[in-house]
């Protein structure tokens, strides 16, 4: 090959790649350089009036956000494969956001807490396995996906429609409880035993069972492991945060959310929500029945919250916003990061609540 061709072989490529980058639509757009939040809310109450033992630091309302995008990835998912087969799932995508997210994250804490060795550790593990795991699927579903893959009019097989179920199932137990308790081998059994090896596309079942079976056993082992070097590791996380509020709505009784209630001698009262997916259905309804937050897990400062929506969100004088990622599956909807504090935290979610806009997550510590 002549020197004048090798130039412009290497001068297309340039070109090619110079042009997707440019053109590339950026996965997660922060709202700025470096600190994005008052500097006043990244404190550690020093007075704090909650109990010791429910007290947990405050930099992990913005750590936990890759633990919970780990939740929200197999929602979009589950929700995704009611329509449509994992082949075509952007899985590359999710990996750019969970770092993304992590980058800014990361920006907030990084010069107002001690170095969260063991959340950092724990983060660094879960993206680091979901990467090779995304990466795997993204490979395979575009070398072997593609050639099986049924045509978008046509009826999905038994296992595509299982993988939506199980996937469903799989979101449905990490809201409440770690993943690696959830039991891999038993859908691993239904997958064998509850689909039927008749009917079209047999090439793309057989494909799917290899395919859902690999990703079951390894979970299923992946997991086993993960749950022993946790424990060992780790305390077990508990299931309940500890609030002070200045109210408890008159039709407490009906929401079954409030326990261990005690008043306090200022009048505020100490009370237990239930922890993870279930404190934002509580503290939301706390707010809109007029609740005021003091602290929560013993914070007083920033709380992060993730919200969807079609609208463009800006700062407010008591709300934050962090970034934005454009939903991968859902045209027009995004999800926006935005921080406030916990005392202002009740008025933030009235507001979002009465322009129709949906809390993602509230994030616990």
């Amino acid at each position: 090959m002549s020197r004048l061709s090798i130039l412009t072989l290497v001068s297309l490529l340039l070109a090619v790649v110079t042009y997707a980058v440019k053109h590339r639509v950026p996965s997660t757009v922060p709202a700025g350089e470096g600190l994005l939040v008052d500097k006043a809310w990244l404190t550690t109450n020093q007075h704090p009036l909650t109990p010791l033992a429910d007290i947990r630091p405050p930099d992990q309302t913005f750590l936990t956000y890759p633990e919970w995008f780990l939740v929200f990835s197999p929602a979009e998912q589950a929700l995704y494969f009611k329509n449509h087969t994992s082949t075509t799932f952007p899985y590359m995508k999710h990996v750019e956001q969970m770092w993304g997210g992590y980058g800014v994250m990361y920006d907030q804490v990084k010069d107002n807490f001690p170095f969260n060795t063991g959340y950092h550790v724990m983060i660094w593990v879960i993206a680091g396995s979901t990467t090779v795991e995304y990466t795997i699927k993204s490979f395979y579903e575009t070398i072997i996906g593609r050639v099986t893959d049924t045509d978008a009019n046509e009826e999905m097989t038994a296992e595509d429609k299982f993988n939506a179920e199980y996937e469903d199932s799989y979101v449905k137990f990490i809201e409440a409880l770690p993943w690696y308790q959830y039991d891999f081998n038993s859908q691993l059994k239904s997958v064998w035993s509850n689909t039927s090896l008749s009917g079209p596309h047999m090439l793309r079942k057989l494909e799917r069972r290899y395919y859902l079976t690999t990703e079951l056993l390894v979970k299923s082992g992946y997991g086993w492991l993960i749950g022993l070097g946790t424990k060992s590791a780790y305390e077990t996380a508990s299931l309940k945060t500890a609030v002070i509020m200045d109210k408890i709505p008159e039709d407490e009784d009906r929401s079954g959310f409030i326990k261990d209630k005690r008043s306090l001698p200022d009048g505020r009262i100490l009370a237990n929500l239930p922890r993870y997916a279930a404190f934002g259905t509580a503290a939301g309804w706390l707010a809109s029945n007029g609740t005021n937050f003091y602290e929560i897990a013993g914070n007083k400062g920033a709380i992060l919250l993730t919200v969807w929506s079609e609208e463009n969100i800006k700062d407010q004088p008591n709300c934050k916003i962090l970034f934005t990622q454009p939903l991968t599956t859902i045209p027009r909807v995004n999800r926006v990061a935005m921080v406030t504090t916990v005392g202002e935290l009740g008025n933030i979610v009235k507001e979002l609540r009465r322009r129709d806009i949906l809390i993602e997550h509230l994030y616990d510590y």
